[in-house]
């Protein structure tokens, strides 16, 4: 059998480095990388730049994805927009441009077969395309012809909310 006398010796022993190591501190946990710390508030031109590539994709998907689920995205893009403005994210005139431009999509996704809305979509993209671009918008043209000017008025509306974004206030 082993000698016992040591025990009460190497337990006291024990018990004190337990103590001495319960007062030492530990070291303190490395800082996170040098990006992470950048990414955790979004500068308000990455924000506004995400929701107009949202929309984007929803304006890509126009002809190929269901009319209901573009619709409750732009939903979506609708109520991010409107809590960027009420948290100083968006400025008025950002946000109106904004939200014009969500309007003008939604109408044209908007399935009227009685053509009942298309005086008002009609006016409201004569409206759009002259303040985007600048060109007369004419809705007796061909449906290709619509499409393309549509499309150029989207498309410059969205590069000038771009650079809008960047700006700084």
């Amino acid at each position: 059998m082993r000698d016992r006398r040591w025990f009460p010796w190497v337990a006291a022993l024990g018990l004190c480095s337990t103590a001495l190591l319960a007062q030492v501190p530990a070291p303190p946990p490395p800082p996170p990388p040098a990006g992470l710390l950048s990414q955790a508030r979004p500068s308000n031109a990455q924000v506004a730049s995400e929701l107009l590539d949202r929309l984007q994709r929803v304006f890509d998907q126009m002809g190929s994805v269901e009319e209901g689920e573009l619709a409750a995205e732009l939903s979506n893009l609708a109520r991010d927009g409107r809590a960027c403005l009420e948290s100083a994210i968006f400025d008025k005139n950002f946000h109106a441009r904004y939200a014009r431009l969500l309007r003008v999509v939604r109408l044209v996704l908007i399935t009227d077969t009685g053509d009942i809305l298309a005086d008002i979509v009609n006016r409201e993209l004569v409206a759009f395309v002259r303040d985007v671009t600048g060109k007369a918008y004419d809705p007796s043209a061909g449906a290709s012809e619509q499409i393309v000017m549509f499309s150029d008025a989207v498309a410059t509306e969205l590069t000038q909310l771009h650079a809008l974004a960047k700006k700084p206030r």
